[in-house]
């Protein structure tokens, strides 16, 4: 039987409801943001709520745990209180180490995994989506690696085992409710084996581990959204290994229009983000094909797909794209779009389809969908820049703990230490990287070659 290459029509009219629903997530997860503001993470016990689910997501555990009140009546079955005194002691300290461990102040494996999600329910989706993006971006088929990993720095405790006792889970009630099925695909392979790679070295400090965790799963989740918006806006050229530069400035330099980190930081993601809820609908209209029962099929892939078939494939895709646009969309939406022509290419379809999609979409998903980036940029990344407006910049310490992996347990020359940190999604202006250095050197973290010798290079932080 002849293999037709089209759009389902059927199934795409069925998705779209009665009133154009501009839908997503029925074939294809893009990005981890709400539309619906209540859903908004705020990260008001930063990100190590989400670390916590996604440690016990990799244990198999209810990604949502909440601690219990009962925890009283259950302690004397572990502990025998020689009296009511030492008892009621006990209970306080425990209190103590409930509220710490509420508010993301951990230093043990097993408290990281009993970090509870924010208290409001409507928050907590927001972080249960941030859960499920990292692990299928970052975890996912290298479950078994990861474990090894982090249950090298396990280190069981009394007062650790006791907190596990008395902390009852309860599962999230979720869309999709197996919390094991995969949602979101990983498109950038080097990205993730440099944060295993990273992961495996942090955990050689176990120090050093519990103080940046956080920190560390944070960066590398802007990274892949950010790099994920930025390629997916190139429509079909999207190079999972070839990262679009994004300017960082450090927290206390001073900001200025004609440096890097003004126009390809903040501000730039901030443009390339505005229109980016479009590409959610688009990806899941053409994700109804004919040819394909795959998921999360992005621009690039189906292009890559119908060349492997051929030219004639290629065209009758091209074809049916114009068609969906003129007899569905246009014939509902009452909105003018551009009609097939011979010379049309497929880009010139995913182009057009896009455009034609942006126009819809309302101006409150327009405004709310890209609210949640900002808030994570703000609340870990933002520097604010005066009448520049926000600005993506690191600390002192997210500086040190990138310096720290960047380099490992050998030193290393300061000019690969740049290239390190762009494979990290990165990139310093000539004055950043000069204030790099001061910093090192202050810290003793620098050394030359020779006296005579103009190489620099970076000691091991770890």
């Amino acid at each position: 039987m002849k293999v037709e290459y089209k759009l389902d029509y059927e199934k795409i009219n069925k998705a779209l409801g009665k009133n154009y629903q501009f839908f997503r997530r029925k074939k294809t997860y893009v990005l981890p943001l709400p539309t619906r503001e209540p859903d908004r993470a705020k990260f008001d016990r930063g990100f190590i709520s989400v670390v916590g689910g996604v440690i016990r997501k990799i244990n198999n555990l209810p990604i949502n745990l909440e601690a219990n009140d009962d925890f009283k009546e259950k302690l004397p079955e572990i502990i025998g209180f020689p009296n009511e005194e030492s008892e009621e002691l006990f209970n306080y300290f425990v209190q103590v180490q409930l509220k710490q461990l509420n508010e993301g102040d951990i230093d043990s494996l097993q408290q990281l995994e009993q970090v509870p999600l924010v208290d409001d329910k409507n928050e907590r989706k927001g972080e249960v989506d941030y859960i499920h993006f990292f692990y299928d971006t970052f975890i996912r088929e290298d479950e078994e690696c990861v474990k090894n990993i982090i249950n090298r720095i396990d280190s069981p405790h009394i007062i650790n085992d006791i907190l596990s006792y008395v902390a009852a889970t309860k599962e999230v009630t979720e869309k999709r409710t197996q919390s094991s099925a995969q949602l979101y695909r990983n498109h950038f392979p080097d990205l993730k084996e440099q944060f295993l790679k990273d992961l495996e070295l942090l955990s050689k400090n176990e120090a050093f581990f519990f103080e940046n965790i956080d920190t560390l799963f944070v960066h590398y989740t802007i990274v892949a959204i950010s790099q994920t918006v930025l390629q997916t806006n190139h429509l079909a050229d999207f190079h999972p290994n070839n990262f679009i530069p994004i300017y960082y400035i450090l927290h206390w330099e001073k900001a200025a229009k004609w440096r890097q980190s003004y126009k390809e930081g903040f501000k730039l993601l901030r443009e390339q983000i505005s229109d980016f809820y479009a590409h959610e609908h688009a990806l899941n209209v053409l994700g109804f094909n004919t040819f394909t029962t795959k998921d999360n099929m992005f621009y690039h892939d189906l292009k890559q797909k119908l060349q492997e078939a051929g030219p004639e494939a290629e065209k009758e895709f091209t074809q049916s794209i114009y068609t969906f646009l003129e007899t569905i969309y246009q014939t509902r939406k009452g909105i003018e779009v551009e009609k097939y022509e011979e010379h049309k290419t497929l880009d010139d379809a995913f182009k057009d389809a896009l455009n034609a999609l942006k126009k819809g979409v309302s101006n409150e998903i327009k405004s709310r969908y890209p609210k949640g980036f900002e808030a994570l940029l703000s609340k870990f990344f933002r520097k604010h820049g005066g009448s520049l407006g926000n600005l993506l910049s690191l600390t002192r310490e997210q500086l040190l703990l990138l310096v720290a992996v960047s380099v490992g347990k050998e030193r290393m020359e300061l000019n690969q230490l740049w290239t390190e940190l762009e494979k990290r999604g990165i990139w310093l202006d000539y004055l950043s990287k000069e204030e790099v250095v001061q910093v090192l050197d202050k810290l003793n973290y620098m050394e030359k070659k020779s006296d005579s010798g103009d190489a620099q290079y970076v000691k091991s932080i770890l």
